[in-house]
């Protein structure tokens, strides 16, 4: 019943809860159909049917076919395995290798490994309630098969926020679906899961997917679950980007060394006259990147990357700001645009989920063949520099980089921009944020 070409769709677990009530109730009645022939039997008669070679035989065929047999979907329909090992026990049985017993203990803990796959799966279970329980504690009883199965039931029960009354509002809405033809069971499904109970009223968020399901008659209800829980997978996704973008982005921020501000005061440019010397560019800046203002030279914030490629002499030309306000509003747009990590969606912090930002400053690397050649290629760290260094290298500058090389391949940018940028010029200052 999953829609086609869907990865997400959810089963209606209640079709399934009905199938197997139905299958489970018609094997019940063949088998004692077999028990009676055989007490009639001349063969059997008197006799218990596991007394019965043939009767017996018929019952546990009858058994088998249950789960080998089932035209309805139910948990055992796509497991292969679970009907494989049936198979092999039933035959066991016959010959009294197996019990009816050990069977039974089989199929109870292939279901509750199935329920576990179900919740694994569909992690959506997990985030339909704010009970307070604690997801983390319900992940480890869910991947701990020590657990029993009945903690596990009991733990995603008070996770979900299941009444009291859930299993007798079930059987009611299960006969329901069962009683129902197509239009009943389509506003049932209205009235349960796109309505307030108490109001009538459509619940928040659900207007868009309950216009789709009415004005729709072939779409069922597993259809809208697809769209949303892909909707739900699409947003998380997309969040996720937006945080490892942004924790990309403070990385680069709290390498501090790397990107401080650098303010040349009146004081610095006075005492350069007088004792020190200033590069002369620093006395022609460009307006602000921000306003368009002119900025005075005596009180100018720059990026101290593009500082330092001006500085060696390399194409582009400095970005400056004229105050506080227009540095921190263009700076990280600034960053993120034109000394982004140079590693791109290989980046570690794109590529490894399990990547974390330290609390201390992580001080990016860069290239040391594009330094000379009055050019900057960044890396976020030195950890990317060293997973991605070969590739620049071979892209950019066509030379192979041996393993274990890329340390002796990078400097840290903080170094460079303090060495670069005083050494030729012995009265700038440096003020960090």
């Amino acid at each position: 019943m999953v829609s086609s070409g869907s990865s997400y769709a959810l089963p209606e677990h209640w079709t399934e809860l009905n199938a197997a009530r139905k299958n489970r109730q018609l094997c019940a009645e063949d088998v004692a159909a077999i028990k009676k022939s055989c007490e009639t039997a001349d063969e059997g008669a008197g006799k218990h049917v596991a007394e019965s070679p043939s009767h017996f035989s018929q019952a546990l065929d009858r058994m088998l076919a249950r789960y080998k047999d089932s035209s309805d979907r139910e948990w055992f329909s796509e497991r292969g395995a679970v009907l494989f090992g049936l198979d092999n026990m039933f035959a066991e049985a016959k010959e009294w290798k197996t019990s009816l017993r050990d069977i039974d203990a089989s199929i109870g803990s292939e279901k509750e490994a199935w329920y576990r796959w179900v919740l694994r799966k569909y992690p959506e279970f997990l985030c339909v309630s704010d009970s307070g329980v604690d997801q983390d504690e319900v992940r480890r009883i869910l991947d701990d098969p020590d657990r029993s199965g009945e903690e596990l039931v009991a733990m995603v029960s008070r996770a979900v926020g299941m009444p009291e009354d859930w299993s007798s509002r079930l059987d009611a809405f299960v006969d329901k679906v069962a009683a129902g033809d197509a239009a009943a069971v389509k506003k049932l499904y209205i009235e349960e899961f796109f309505k307030d109970r108490s109001t009538g009223e459509t619940l928040e968020h659900a207007q868009k997917y309950l216009d789709m399901y009415e004005s729709d008659p072939d779409m069922r209800l597993e259809d809208i679950i697809d769209r949303i829980i892909s909707a739900n997978r699409e947003d998380r996704s997309s969040q996720a980007q937006r945080e490892t973008k942004q924790q990309h982005l403070n990385q680069l921020r709290r390498a501090r060394t790397a990107f401080e501000q650098n303010k040349v005061r009146d004081k610095s440019l006075q005492q350069g006259a007088q004792a020190n010397k200033v590069h002369e560019r620093y006395y022609s800046l460009p307006p602000c990147s921000v306003c368009g203002k002119n900025v005075d030279p005596g009180g100018v914030i720059s990026c101290p990357l593009c500082q330092m490629v001006v500085h060696t002499g390399g194409e582009g030309g400095m970005t400056v700001y004229c105050s506080d306000e227009c540095h921190d509003k263009g700076f990280d747009e600034h960053m993120d645009r034109e000394h982004s990590c140079a590693a791109e969606d290989k980046c570690v912090q794109e590529t490894d989920e399990d990547v974390t930002m330290d609390e201390e400053p992580a001080d990016a690397m860069a290239c040391n063949e594009c330094l000379d050649q009055k050019q900057v290629a960044l890396f976020c760290s030195r950890d990317c520099a060293e997973r991605n260094l070969a590739s620049h290298r071979n892209s950019k500058h066509g030379l192979e980089t041996e393993a274990g090389r890329v340390r002796d391949l990078v400097s840290p940018v903080s170094q460079m921009i303090s060495v670069t940028l005083t050494e030729e010029s012995t009265g700038l200052k440096f003020q960090g944020l």
